[in-house]
């Protein structure tokens, strides 16, 4: 065969996303782009763990897969690694509408490069776009270049400047549920803010009503704009009555 000759293929045979949290991923991906859980494609070890989970999703040809990787899902945070077609400005507006009932958070329909562009961010803060196939018409100088929706997202780190942290909380007597649930939702919203490289919640495997939060910053002033943010104001306030107050929290050295 010539080295000149491309071998034929037949496309896409799946798109893989990394995600932290496979169920809530996968509830996201079925509430938002109404997916399917194929669930006889369950990916599973030998010891019965699941790592990874399939989708049918409506306008994909081929399978969407989730895979159980939070190191890679961490690290693309505000990546764009998805972009689906829509018709025009109209049919953007309707996503915009669906978003809104769902509660979804999004960017407003931006001038991009040729068409019309939205910007959803999914629970682990990667970015799914939805991009006009005909195009908006407005020229180059119309293009938003300075929208924080149109980068990577991916917030460049400088040596010396990442901090991390580490905070535990103790659950009070009967609310422990409760408290899991909040710290999904402060974890939810935290992944999307600027500078938040990692936000991991975890429950003590031999104390349930104790949840340690592990977080990574870009820097000093990412760390400190977080603590003044709407959803940790809210979280101060529903927190006082859930849990033993103050949570002890600890900053972290790197050991090498």
């Amino acid at each position: 065969m010539s080295t000149r000759q491309t071998p034929a293929h037949h496309g896409i045979h799946h798109i893989k996303l990394p995600v932290t949290d496979l169920e809530r991923s996968t509830r996201w991906y079925s509430d938002v782009l109404g997916a399917r859980r194929l669930t006889e494609l369950d990916h599973r070890r030998p010891d019965g763990t699941l790592f990874a989970v399939i989708l049918d999703v409506p306008g994909i040809d081929g399978k969407v897969e989730l895979r159980l990787d939070p190191a890679t899902a961490v690290a693309l945070k505000g990546y764009d690694f998805l972009t689906l077609t829509v018709e025009d400005r109209p049919a953007l507006d309707a996503w915009i509408a669906r978003l809104d009932a769902l509660g979804v958070q999004h960017s407003p329909a931006i001038v991009a490069m040729v068409g019309w562009l939205l910007v959803v961010t999914d629970p682990d803060g990667q970015r799914l776009r939805f991009y006009t196939r005909l195009p908006h018409g407005l020229g180059q100088s119309a293009v938003e270049f300075e929208s924080p929706w149109l980068g990577a997202g991916i917030v460049a780190q400088e040596p010396g400047t990442v901090v991390c942290a580490v905070a535990t909380m103790k659950a009070l007597p009967g609310h422990a549920d409760e408290v899991r649930a909040l710290m999904r939702s402060v974890a939810q919203d935290t992944r999307q803010e600027d500078g938040c490289l990692a936000y991991l919640v975890h429950q003590a495997k031999d104390a349930p009503g104790t949840v340690v939060v592990y977080e990574r910053w870009a820097s000093p002033a990412a760390l400190a704009a977080h603590h003044q943010t709407a959803h940790m104001d809210a979280f101060k306030k529903a927190a006082g009555s859930l849990v033993e107050w103050p949570p002890r929290q600890e900053m972290l050295t790197p050991c090498d």
